[in-house]
C-alpha cells in the first residue's frame, strides 16, 4: 500500500495523465485518468513542481494521484527486467 501525503484523501490509482504548462501565466497542470477511466484536473502548479510530478509520472509505476492536490505517490513495485 502506497504511503500518502499528509492530511490528504482523494488518492486512486492513475492509467494515464495529460500535461498542460501554459507560458503566459508561467503555471503548469495535470488531467489524471484513472484507473477506472474517470478524467481528473489538477490545480495549476509552478514550473519546479510541475516538473518534479512528471518525472514520477513519467518515471514510476504504479502511480497514485490526487487531483484536488496535484500530489502523486508511488507503491513498491516488483523487479523488472531492468532493475536489480
Amino acid at each position: 500500500m502506497p504511503h500518502y501525503a499528509q492530511g490528504t484523501t482523494g488518492w486512486t490509482k492513475l492509467k494515464g495523465y495529460q500535461a498542460l504548462w501554459d507560458p503566459k501565466i508561467d503555471l503548469g497542470k495535470y488531467y489524471f485518468t484513472t484507473f477506472q477511466g474517470k478524467g481528473e484536473e489538477t490545480p495549476y502548479m509552478t514550473a519546479e513542481n510541475f516538473a518534479r510530478v512528471i518525472d514520477i509520472l513519467r518515471n514510476e509505476k504504479p502511480v497514485y494521484g490526487n487531483s484536488t492536490t496535484g500530489s502523486v505517490t508511488t507503491a513498491t513495485e516488483e523487479k523488472g527486467e531492468e532493475e536489480t
